[in-house]
């Protein structure tokens, strides 16, 4: 028997979806087992006990149609009592993909510096991605994203971590830089969204909603991604997926934002007003994901971070800082100068 709580039920999982394997475990994970069988070599999970049942048959129902890409597949299922497992071919993979057997960081949502030959690469797989999922049955039953929601909820957000950073933003320091561009950026960005009614009659895909490091996956040439973790999936405009991708993978540039977009369209078509809107939904993640960075790099007293993993989150948010500062001067308009009308003197000069 295991002495790793839960390990005990994945491995009779294991044994039930792949009959003969060889089970290794991952780390330290007790929801997450490496199977190698004849034919491959598999993965074994315990979904999240949270999630409720109806969800997790719809994330199931996706992963199983035949027409997916670049997806990873599933292999098969099955569910004991309250708890739910999947098997899904494993891909070794290299650069963010190996995070997700190497670092014990994947729990923990960081953003990763992607190059532009991979910013692209992840770009046409997405696309593809969407492509296939365009099931009218599962959109029918997704949950929906609500733009209008997420901005609501990224302002209270900045709200309660400006408290939690109130002693940082007072000092030079990475917080009042998130603070200073942060501010401007959101109410610019409130107002593109709603002139575009926050993309409510934009065509709407099966979107990850999750697009982190850790849950990209490269092959060996790097010629191709697949995604992970469809625990958040839902219907959404492209465009929200597409800004992930980019909010999370590096600076800002007009360069790879566009080289990202003429990668994704070769597989699906974006319409011009989802593009026209990407600097905003951009913006909306990076500040969010930013402010939650900086907290957790601060809070040394409910769960402190090791010196390590403290400079990682750190410059996790120097990746989010570089790039809010970008989109502050690339699409927030300077405050208007104050001019003093000619030939008026104020009454302190008459006086």
């Amino acid at each position: 028997m295991s002495d790793t709580p839960g390990i005990d039920a994945v491995t009779a999982a294991a044994e039930r979806l792949l009959p003969g394997g060889h089970v290794e475990r991952v780390d330290n994970r007790p929801w997450l087992l490496s199977v190698t069988t004849g034919a491959d070599r598999f993965s074994v999970r315990q979904l999240d006990p949270a999630i409720p049942a109806i969800r997790i048959d719809l994330i199931h129902e996706f992963l199983a149609q035949p027409e997916l890409r670049n997806a990873t597949a599933l292999v098969t299922h099955d569910r004991v009592g309250s708890l739910a497992f999947d098997a899904r071919a494993w891909a070794d993979g290299t650069t963010c993909g190996g995070a997700i057997v190497e670092e014990l960081w994947s729990t923990l949502h960081l953003p990763s510096a992607l190059s532009l030959d991979q910013l692209s690469t992840v770009a046409a797989s997405l696309g593809s991605l969407h492509r296939t999922g365009m099931n009218g049955s599962i959109l029918a039953r997704a949950p929906r994203f609500k733009l209008k929601e997420k901005l609501t909820a990224v302002r209270r957000a900045l709200d309660l971590d400006e408290r939690r950073l109130a002693g940082e933003i007072r000092k030079e320091s990475r917080a009042r830089r998130w603070l200073s561009a942060a501010r401007p950026l959101l109410a610019n960005a409130e107002q593109a969204l709603e002139q575009v009614a926050f993309l409510r009659d934009e065509p709407e895909v099966i979107a990850h909603l999750g697009l982190w490091g850790s849950h990209i996956v490269f092959d060996t040439s790097e010629a191709s991604a697949a995604f992970l973790d469809y625990s958040t999936i839902g219907a959404a405009p492209a465009a929200v997926d597409i800004a992930q991708i980019v909010a999370r993978g590096g600076a800002w540039s007009d360069d790879r934002v566009e080289r990202a977009l003429q990668r994704y369209a070769e597989e699906t078509p974006i319409t011009p007003l989802q593009r026209r809107i990407l600097p905003w939904l951009t913006a909306l993640d990076a500040i969010g994901s930013c402010g939650n960075l900086l907290v957790r790099a601060q809070d040394d007293e409910r769960n402190p971070l090791s010196d390590r993993d403290r400079r990682k989150v750190l410059a996790a948010s120097d990746l989010q800082l570089d790039l809010l500062a970008s989109l502050e001067t690339a699409f927030v308009p300077p405050a208007p100068r104050q001019y003093r009308r000619p030939g008026r003197r104020t009454s302190r000069e008459n006086g």
